[in-house]
């Protein structure tokens, strides 16, 4: 099943035992919170949307953007299931790695995503 992903409670400062992804700090909460609700693998790729304060970095240009409790890409709304698959009108798109980068970040590592990646993202967009 598809979920929209809804921010956690938390209540602790900004600075207290974050995880570092991609040179941003995100509480370890948010973290496990992701793992439990978008999977282990999109966890990183989506915390950094609860946080308006960690926009650096994200693409929400060509990428997901966040809007209200979930996230659009183009007109369309994007859903994560729990295994960080991604499901955009009715099509499901397995979670890799390589597509989370290219869905998420303006600086992509090129060896982070492979030609089957790159072909999703292209239907995808």
């Amino acid at each position: 099943m598809s979920r929209l992903l809804h921010s956690p409670s938390i209540n602790r400062d900004v600075d207290d035992d974050d995880v570092s992804t991609d040179d941003q700090q995100i509480e370890p909460d948010v973290i496990d919170y992701g793992a439990l609700t978008v999977g282990a693998l999109a966890s990183p790729y989506v915390s950094p949307y609860l946080y308006e304060s960690k926009k650096r970095g994200l693409d929400t240009d060509y990428g997901i953007r966040r809007d209200g409790d979930g996230f659009m890409i183009g007109d369309s709304r994007v859903g994560v299931d729990s295994d960080g698959n991604i499901h955009i009108k009715n099509v499901e798109f397995p979670a890799t790695k390589g597509i989370w980068e290219l869905l998420t970040r303006k600086r992509v590592d090129k060896e982070s995503f492979t030609i089957a990646d790159l072909k999703q993202y292209k239907i995808i967009l």
